[in-house]
């Protein structure tokens, strides 16, 4: 680990857990970077908003809708593994500027798109070219804000949900305004536009000069890390994609109130990020971590075992506050164990993402199908589990290599 990235994540070297560091200043180029992850969630969030749209224009199956949300994680996983290789030859700037161009492409690909082919193209393009978006500036932000990354990448990950909220709320409005869903990709691409106007005025800045930049491997405590990142995105995306059907099927609640009531869980990871700042100015990050980890414990029993669909709810919201934190803190940890080699940490954090969320969604749905939808839900609890398991093996590996 190197001397810059102590073990207390989140905190400087000299506070105390609890006390802020008064280190990190939001200037134009980190109002910038949080205003260009938006943009993504927001296209992230929209292309899961406009399948059924999509599926009825092209007579799609639900098979082959359902490939569209794999296309775009197939492409995050491209990203994920080749994202720093790009940084490298481009730079920060010019790769995050290639990276909202492209999801723009993306999206214009599945709006325009005549057959299915076409619109599964869009969604790798979103994906792949986007997802340098998702390693461009958790590094930046990182190296930018030091010992108070957490805040920073807490902070930008709300910026995300909210645009991901907006991007439901306007695909919605305009359907009911008999409106194009196509209009919500428009929307996206008019925040694009604004996005990189505010990245041309104040450019994200270039990675810091290092005799072995890029040199060496990420260290193991990095890899638990990344263990328990992807455990921690797999629990959301489970979460957030199979709520209403939980709601619906195990709660029986109708099908409307059942979308309904879901968006509890985005209220919650919603509220829970925008308590990032004040939370990590009082308490030590790692603490942070374990409380919001034990938190999802009450939340999903009352969420999962609860006789009355009202408590339910309630649970869910428990269950989102548990989880809002869960990836800011990791991705910040695991950043900071990756000493110099920020970028290639933030592009397999990209890497962890799209695996998680191609994966494991349609994994609990083949336990539903097996075991029926609420057994299988208990993925939920060991994934947190194995959450907490990744988390102990990666702060012991960190603390062997700081004694070294």
């Amino acid at each position: 680990m190197a001397s810059g990235d102590p073990p207390t994540t989140g905190l400087s070297a000299t506070a105390r857990p609890g006390e802020a560091t008064g280190g990190f200043r939001r200037d134009g180029a980190v109002w910038a970077s949080y205003l260009a992850l938006a943009t993504f969630g927001y296209f992230l969030s929209i292309q899961g908003d406009v399948i059924s749209f999509l599926r009825a224009d092209l007579a799609l199956s639900y098979r082959a809708a359902s490939l569209h949300p794999a296309a775009l994680a197939a492409g995050l996983i491209v990203c994920g593994l080749f994202g720093e290789r790009a940084m490298a030859w481009l730079g920060r700037d010019a790769a995050l500027t290639l990276g909202l161009v492209g999801t723009c492409g993306g999206a214009a690909l599945l709006s325009l798109a005549p057959t299915a082919a076409v619109s599964l193209a869009g969604c790798l393009l979103m994906g792949a070219r986007g997802g340098l978006v998702v390693v461009v500036v958790p590094a930046a932000l990182a190296e930018r804000s030091g010992a108070d990354r957490a805040i920073a990448l807490g902070e930008a990950n709300a910026a995300t949900y909210a645009a991901s909220l907006v991007a439901t709320v306007a695909t919605g409005l305009f359907a009911a305004g008999g409106q194009n869903w196509r209009s919500g990709l428009a929307l996206g691409v008019e925040l694009a536009a604004v996005a990189l106007a505010r990245c041309g005025s104040d450019p994200i800045p270039a990675a810091t000069p290092r005799a072995d930049a890029g040199a060496g491997r990420l260290p193991a405590a990095y890899w638990a890390y990344w263990a328990t990142l992807f455990c921690v995105i797999a629990l959301e995306q489970c979460t957030l994609l199979w709520g209403p059907e939980v709601l619906e099927r195990v709660q029986g609640l109708p099908r409307a109130a059942a979308a309904t009531a879901a968006g509890a869980f985005s209220a919650a990871m919603l509220t829970g990020r925008l308590s990032s700042a004040p939370l990590l100015r009082r308490v030590a990050a790692q603490r942070l971590f374990l409380a919001s980890l034990a938190l999802t414990l009450p939340g999903f029993l009352l969420y999962w075992g609860a006789r009355q669909p009202a408590w339910s709810v309630v649970g869910l919201f428990l269950l989102g506050l548990g989880i809002a934190l869960l990836y800011p803190l990791t991705l910040g940890f695991a950043i900071g164990a990756a000493g110099e080699l920020k970028d290639a940490a933030s592009a397999r954090a990209a890497l962890a993402s799209g695996v998680a969320i191609l994966s494991m969604p349609m994994a609990l749905g083949a336990l539903a199908d097996a075991l029926g939808l609420q057994r299988a839900c208990l993925l939920l609890p060991a994934l947190a589990a194995a959450a907490s398991l990744c988390f102990a093996a990666a702060r012991t590996l960190e603390r062997r290599g700081s004694s070294k």
